[in-house]
């Protein structure tokens, strides 16, 4: 019986994370696999020398990264672990500004995006930091949005409405990956979540936040079925971005821009299935798992 590795963050308390690690476990079970979920803390990556070693590790004929770890996932890659999603696709997925670097080089519409410097010293000249927010200001105007580049469910996500604002969040954070990026009026409290599994939409969700800027459904947003109604043009984005950062599945976040076209906002190579299960009625785990005995020969 071949044995698939389910590998979940060993600090996550998030519900969201048990019910796709126990969805994904009952899909597999149901065509008879036997599955382990284990925690991050509990796999110990060695490297030294020339050579890798995760005690145990050879027994498993597919590990599914739940967790985001893309050194673990560089580590299973290296030693020829089947891994979803790939080592490549976390590193590029994970970091918001590498997916827009990505996508845009292969001509996916991005909002305007500026990489911020980082900060490696404890006493910041203020003018040096004052003349790099000069130019955020004149490029992307007010309200601008700043963002983490590792953050997830609109978590280190915040509208920008003025320079006082502006300069304290860029003090706090001068030390963490961030960007700054063009605010979408469109967009405001209302996009698309995209599921995306190989080379086919299965889901997609329409999230509208009335009370806040961002559409989370984490931070109050509501979500609504719109897979047989939302313009191809929306979905053939979403594929596109997958096939760019080489996921194996995703949900991609689709907005609007100020011309009323689809552009990318973000890809989630580790996308909650709770919520858009729910909504669209659709067993997005049971596609998943079919597209993975599929295409590792399972």
């Amino acid at each position: 019986m071949k044995k698939i590795l389910i590998i979940v963050n060993g600090y996550s308390k998030n519900p969201n994370n048990e019910y796709k690690a126990r969805r994904i476990t009952e899909e597999f079970n149901n065509r008879g696999f036997m599955v382990e979920t284990v925690s991050a803390l509990d796999l110990l990556p060695l490297c030294y020398g020339n050579s890798i070693e995760i005690e145990g590790i050879e027994e498993y004929a597919l590990a599914i990264d739940l967790d985001k770890d893309s050194y673990l996932a560089d580590c299973l890659s290296k030693l020829k672990i089947p891994l979803c999603n790939s080592s490549k696709s976390l590193h590029l997925s994970d970091d918001k500004m590498s997916s827009i670097i990505a996508l845009h080089q292969s001509g996916i519409p991005v909002p305007l995006s500026i990489p911020a410097p980082l900060c490696y010293v404890t006493d910041i000249e203020e003018k040096k930091m004052s003349h790099f927010l000069d130019q955020i200001e004149k490029k992307l105007s007010y309200p601008l949005v700043f963002k983490s580049n590792h953050g997830s469910m609109g978590k280190q996500v915040f509208l920008v409405k003025n320079r006082k604002e502006l300069d304290e969040i860029e003090k706090e954070n001068c030390r963490i990956p961030h960007l700054y990026e063009k605010f979408l009026s469109k967009h405001q409290g209302h996009d698309y979540r995209i599921m995306v599994i190989g080379k086919e939409v299965v889901a997609c969700m329409e999230r509208i936040n009335e009370n806040d800027f961002r559409s989370n459904i984490a931070l109050g947003g509501k979500g609504y079925d719109v897979t047989s109604t939302l313009d191809d043009k929306f979905k053939d984005l979403a594929v596109s971005a997958c096939k760019i950062l080489d996921l194996d599945y995703a949900g991609i976040d689709v907005g609007i821009d100020d011309d009323g076209n689809p552009i990318f906002i973000e890809a989630n190579g580790n996308a909650f299935f709770t919520e858009i299960e729910k909504v669209t009625k659709i067993n997005i785990t049971e596609k998943l798992v079919e597209y993975l005995i599929d295409k590792f020969c399972l």
